[in-house]
């Protein structure tokens, strides 16, 4: 059999998506920094930055000036920066994007970004921490949203979801992969919200509550490593020739022991190491030392991979779920063509009645 050539449409909404994807993941850090070094009221007013424009406020003030000060003014011109990709994005898509729900898939991106800055400004207005929990999950899930759009732009999805699907043990192995890579991207979101509520736990939270959280989070950590290597042992039982599923889940499964390896580290600057080291030497002397650029950091990257982590979840299950409708379209295909061969008198098409028309 041999396929027809697939028109490709332009490559622009990708790269200005993939631009904007570039822009998103420093955002994400820089706001994890925010957090990190407490430095969500370093700017008291917005949109301005006391009281001049925001684009106009003095560069040797915030860039060589406190800390907190140069991340929080840096987080809110990235930012800026982002959102007025995101509105080329909108404008370039609807220019030259042939497909309708990609078109609107723009628009949604542009309405995330839009609800994520009105998020940031209520946060500083209002100073009310629930507003930064629902901000620090909504900016992850715009990142991984963005990370979608650039893999339906993609070339690949015209041409390399359109290699040969081989499985080597049954025809279901591909669905299950599919549906299992959704399954771990929610999971993964579960995680997200649960280490929202872990960073911006309130002053007036009871030692239990935060307890618990902490063993949920830990506990869900676990289950997210497990269930990796259950489907990255899946992917590599089944040959997906030329798709990049190999790829992708060989991403996840190095980012997830990366993180799941940063969270230990994060445990033991943060708290210090864990009771049963108690009786080890390198334990007893070990001292916390609160607010240090190590682990300011170290925390910090523990919460930009998760983002990343959620990034290559979507683009899996995009494949995974995309190379399903081709094999499942492909197969209905096959079973027409077999059938116009062994029955060839069920396909036989009626002669057209001629009719007569007046002029």
């Amino acid at each position: 059999m041999t396929t027809s050539p697939v028109e490709i449409p332009s490559r622009i909404p990708h790269r200005i998506g993939a631009l904007l994807t570039v822009l998103v993941f420093p955002l994400i850090w820089l706001g994890g920094l925010v957090t990190t070094y407490d430095a969500g009221m370093a700017v008291p007013d917005w949109p301005g930055t006391y009281g001049y424009n925001m684009f106009l406020y003095p560069v040797e003030t915030w860039l060589f000036g406190p800390f907190d000060l140069l991340v929080e003014h840096g987080h809110r011109l990235l930012a800026s920066l982002s959102g007025i990709v995101a509105i080329v994005l909108v404008v370039a898509t609807f220019k030259v994007e042939p497909r309708r729900w990609v078109r609107w898939f723009s628009v949604i991106l542009l309405l995330l970004i839009i609800l994520q800055g009105g998020l940031g400004g209520a946060r500083v207005l209002m100073d009310e921490r629930i507003i930064a929990k629902i901000h620090g999950c909504v900016g992850p899930t715009f990142f991984i949203s963005v990370v979608a759009f650039c893999v339906v732009t993609s070339r690949w999805w015209f041409t390399g979801s359109r290699g040969e699907v081989m499985p080597t043990s049954d025809q279901a192995g591909p669905r299950w992969l599919g549906r299992f890579a959704i399954f771990m991207l929610l999971l993964c979101l579960s995680q997200l919200v649960l280490g929202a509520l872990v960073r911006h736990v309130g002053i007036d939270s009871s030692p239990r509550a935060f307890r618990g959280l902490i063993f949920m989070h830990v506990g869900m950590a676990f289950v997210i490593v497990l269930g990796t290597i259950i489907h990255w042992i899946g992917s590599r039982r089944t040959t997906w020739s030329g798709s990049g599923i190999r790829t992708s889940v060989n991403m996840v499964a190095i980012l997830v022991l990366t993180q799941f390896s940063l969270g230990l580290g994060t445990w033991v600057v943060k708290w210090g190491w864990p009771a049963w080291f108690a009786d080890q030497a390198f334990a007893s002397s070990y001292i916390v030392g609160e607010k240090t650029f190590f682990q300011m950091n170290l925390v910090t990257a523990h919460v930009a991979v998760g983002s990343l982590i959620l990034a290559f979840w979507t683009i899996h299950a995009i494949r995974c779920l995309r190379l399903n409708h081709r094999w499942k379209h492909r197969s209905a295909n096959k079973e027409i063509a077999g059938d116009m061969q062994t029955r060839p008198e069920q396909f036989q098409l009626s002669q057209p009645t001629e009719v007569p028309v007046q002029v």
